[in-house]
């Protein structure tokens, strides 16, 4: 695989674990209170998600998936939490001045 395409697979990686975490935090909040339905369209939203992910995966690469594409999901994925803190500070300086 290229160059270009390992860097491209790497940021796609990236970007969809940000929008994973977000589609699971969004999914937590809008939640039913019957613990079935929340099982349920937990599930449904994985699948979907890891459906979607493999899908653009095998457009860009072949579907071949490797290590450094996991991590990145990973990274991804954690790195929401720490940005949406930093992001927070930021505005409350701006609204402190």
């Amino acid at each position: 695989m290229s160059l270009d395409k390992q860097i491209i697979t790497i940021l796609f990686s990236f970007l969809f674990g940000m929008l994973f975490f977000l589609c699971m935090k969004l999914n937590y909040k809008i939640m039913l209170k019957s613990k079935i339905l929340k099982i349920l369209i937990t599930f449904i939203l994985i699948l979907l998600e890891t459906l979607i992910y493999f899908y653009i995966l095998l457009k860009t690469n072949y579907g071949i998936i490797h290590l450094y594409e996991v991590i990145s999901i990973l990274i991804g994925y954690f790195s929401v939490k720490y940005i949406k803190k930093l992001i927070k500070r930021l505005f409350y300086k701006i609204i402190k001045k």
